[in-house]
Formats: C-alpha cells, structure tokens, sequence
C-alpha cells in the first residue's frame, strides 16, 4: 500500500503543475463604448458588444501572446516595445509579489511531492506539504483580488496608462480624443486555476489523513513500523559498538 501512496502522490502533484501550466488563472475584460469596442475588437477579432476585449490566460497562452504565436500579440505591436514598471502602479507592488510568491511556493511543493514520494513513503512532509499549499493557494486569491479591486476602483487608473503609453492616443483621436480612458473600464478576475490547485492539495490532505487512519487500525502497518524502529535502534546501537571499539 505504502507504493500506492507514493504513486498516487505523484499523479497529484503532476496535475498540480499541469494545472498551473495549462489551466486559466485570469480573466481581463474592458469594457468601453460600442463605437470604441468595434475598433479594440479589429484587433482582438473578439466582438462582444460593449466589452472591446473579454481574454482568459494561462501561463501557457502568456507566453504563446509575448512569443507572437497567439493572435493576441497584435495588440503588443502597438507599444514602442520598451516596458517599466510605472509610478502609477506601485500601489499594486506588494499585492502582485504574494501573488507571484504564492503561486511559486505552489510550484515548489509540486516538485518537493514528486522527489519526496519517488524516494520516501512518510506521510507527515506530504500532509505538510498540502497543508501549506492551502494556505498558499488562499494567499494568492486574496494578493489577486485585492489587486483587482484597485483597479476596479480606478486607485490605479490603467486605462490611462493604456490610452497614453501601450496603445497611443493616435488610435483614439478620431474617436474621442484625450477623453478615451474614460470610456475603458477593467474587469480583473480568477478563473479557474486557483480552484484546480486548490481541490489538488486538498487531496494531497486527504489523502495523507486517510493513510494515518488506515495505519491506527491495521495491526501489520503497527507491526511494521515497530519492527522498523527496533531494526533503527539496533543499527544505531552497532555504531556505537563500533565507535567504542575504534576507540580501544
């Protein structure tokens, strides 16, 4: 049984990063005018009525969109190709690190679940393990929507700094002019990802507890594990037989 453990372990933790690869973690929605949502949409190919973009992301299409292989990347041609991290933005700064820390920490566990249960059938790192990937999961929901509230709110005003600085005011002035971050409203949500890692750790719990329960009533897994003490302690009792031999 203790194999099925470890294997089943594994499969959890391969879902995990799987999960955090392909799955979508967030929705971005702006919502404008329909005359200024028809042309977004040329852009995005993606008419919606008065939302001019409505995308959902996983790391995996993030990287496809920065790479030019998604028909999303279109809409980074615009931007004179340079970045920095506007001034604007840092009320954002801690909310996007747990973020970014939160999901990474969940990575790390995965890998730790399947080096861990390759070599060990110890229940208490992996119940461990689980245990702090809750926590981590809930951390990162909270970092993000704490974010998107901000934004939401319009505390961090990115529509501006979508007008201004990525997209350009030559876009709009045909259209509404300097006036053209008014009629842009984002809409920031999770969308699936935090739910996957988060039911994944639970089994990962679940499971760990369900093998403790299984061990208190199984008189062979007691027998077991006493047999695997007394052959611990006598090993360690024949090192000190040694080490006092040398020393004669």
């Amino acid at each position: 049984m203790k194999y099925v453990y470890r294997i089943v372990n594994i499969l959890l933790a391969i879902i995990i990063l799987l999960s955090a690869f392909f799955v979508n973690f967030i929705r971005v929605s702006i919502e404008t005018t329909d005359k200024l949502a028809d042309v977004i949409s040329s852009f995005t190919e993606n008419e919606t009525n008065a939302v001019a973009m409505e995308e959902e992301f996983s790391i995996k299409r993030a990287i496809d969109v920065y790479t030019g292989k998604d028909s999303l990347s279109t809409l980074l041609t615009i931007s004179d190709g340079s970045f920095t991290w506007p001034e604007e933005f840092k009320p954002l700064n801690s909310r996007l690190i747990a973020f970014g820390v939160s999901f990474a920490v969940m990575i790390l566990l995965a890998l730790f679940l399947i080096i861990f249960s390759a070599i060990s059938s110890k229940r208490l790192p992996t119940l461990i393990a689980g245990i702090v990937g809750i926590a981590a999961d809930i951390v990162m929901m909270k970092s993000f929507q704490s974010a998107a509230t901000l934004v939401y709110n319009n505390t961090v005003n990115l529509a501006d700094y979508i007008v201004d600085k990525i997209i350009g005011n030559a876009l709009f002035n045909s259209l509404v002019g300097s006036a053209a971050s008014s009629y842009l409203s984002f809409v920031f949500a999770l969308c699936g990802l935090q739910n996957a890692l988060l039911f994944a750790f639970i089994a990962v719990v679940l499971w760990a507890v369900i093998f403790y329960v299984v061990d208190i009533g199984d008189p062979d897994a007691a027998k077991e594990k006493a047999e695997a003490k007394m052959a611990k302690e006598a090993k360690k009792a024949n090192k000190g037989k040694k080490a006092k031999k040398k020393a004669h």
